[in-house]
């Protein structure tokens, strides 16, 4: 550990330069994950493309069996948990950020070949190398500042929130920059625009690469991440509480909610403009929320864990509770977003999205709070393995 040049060169700043450096390179590559949430904005256009070029029975709601897949995300995250306990966090980091990067290299072929390989590279192994990624990058960014782990967890999480912010706009512009309109059956016909397709995903990659390197760079444990005093709170809690009910589980797999809620916005808005900026700006917005309830976590959870860890568990739970509340009546309301218009829609966007933020920060703040920091990536994989468990349940 002490022999790799990241970790010397990060032991000769402050503590605050440290932990500032190693989040920014965590927040890169969660940067780059977090595309994952464009998947609504792509739909469309992945959909007029094969069906035009590559399958004719190809549709849109074939399609949703990608994010599906690529919700491997939860077993990837144990994956990615067991490697980083056996080898050092940049190689493992490494292992996820390559498969993900190849998944989408090699889109730009599957896409033009057939439904099956695009299903393999887009979903599984971008799914895969996503989820590996994430849950390694996020524990190293906790293991140098474990006095602010709600925060630090929610400005990381807020990388990946904030991708779509970022490369919506992108997508847009390289597909389709004149703002063509789809049919009525919500397909693109002009092939100056779905000819551009597959090459965005070879522009993407490209950039992948750029910033997952980078962020690589600084990916690194620090020497002291072993913690006998973590370790022995965690023999001495009574581990086997549940950290959430299966109701706040189940309204915590919201992976799939987004790309939902982009489609639905394209069955009554016909501006492909306006949905890529409302996209951008309720992923803003779920960004920005994910630093607010992490700061909450930190500045409350402290509080009072010296009094019960069942407290430490309410605290959570009234937390997840009333985030749960609210995006339960968002999206019972959601069919009369339609009667409002664009911007109605954009303002239902936008509440959801903030409220879908609180999970990002809570979870793995309650992993840690529970359990200790050892193992710490592989027991954040499990919880989140399990809301993917209740859902489908």
């Amino acid at each position: 550990m002490r022999s790799d040049p990241a970790v010397l060169f990060l032991m000769k700043l402050s503590p605050f330069a440290r932990t500032i450096i190693v989040t920014s390179g965590a927040v890169l590559i969660h940067l780059s994950l977090g595309t994952y949430h464009t998947f609504g904005n792509m739909l469309p256009y992945m959909a007029s493309f094969m069906k035009n070029f590559t399958d004719s029975s190809i549709s849109e709601e074939k399609l949703i069996w990608i994010p599906n897949f690529q919700g491997c995300f939860p077993f990837a995250m144990v994956i990615g948990g067991s490697l980083n306990s056996r080898t050092n966090a940049r190689v493992a980091a490494f292992v996820g950020c390559f498969f993900m990067t190849l998944g989408t290299l090699l889109t730009f072929w599957t896409i033009q070949m057939s439904f099956s390989l695009f299903l393999i590279t887009y979903g599984i192994m971008f799914g895969l190398g996503q989820g590996m990624a994430y849950v390694i990058t996020m524990s190293v960014a906790i293991n140098w500042a474990r006095d602010h782990i709600g925060l630090i967890s929610g400005i990381v999480a807020a990388g990946f929130g904030i991708s779509s912010s970022v490369f919506t706009p992108i997508q847009t512009l390289l597909i389709n920059p004149m703002n063509y309109k789809p049919t009525k059956s919500g397909y693109f016909t002009e092939k100056e625009l779905t000819s551009r397709v597959p090459s965005v995903f070879y522009i993407l990659a490209i950039i992948y690469t750029f910033m997952q390197l980078l962020g690589l760079l600084v990916i690194c444990d620090p020497p002291d991440v072993s913690s006998s005093a973590d370790d022995q709170r965690s023999d001495d809690n009574n581990n086997d509480d549940d950290i959430i009910p299966p109701g706040l589980a189940k309204a915590a797999d919201n992976r799939s909610m987004k790309t939902i809620d982009v489609t639905y916005g394209e069955t009554f808005i016909d501006d492909d403009i306006f949905l890529a900026f409302a996209f951008s700006a309720c992923s803003f917005l779920n960004a920005v929320a994910r630093i607010g309830w992490g700061f909450l976590v930190d500045r409350i959870g402290f509080q009072v864990e010296v009094v019960c860890i069942r407290i430490i568990l309410l605290f959570y739970l009234v937390c997840l509770a009333f985030a749960t509340f609210l995006a339960t009546l968002l999206l019972i309301s959601m069919p009369l977003a339609s009667f409002g218009g664009k911007w109605m829609y954009f303002i239902w966007m936008c509440s959801m999205f903030i409220c879908m933020a609180c999970t990002h920060a809570s979870f793995i703040t309650a992993t840690i709070r529970c359990f200790g920091t050892k193992n710490k990536s592989l027991n954040y994989g499990f919880l989140i393995l399990s809301t993917t468990y209740i859902t489908a349940t």
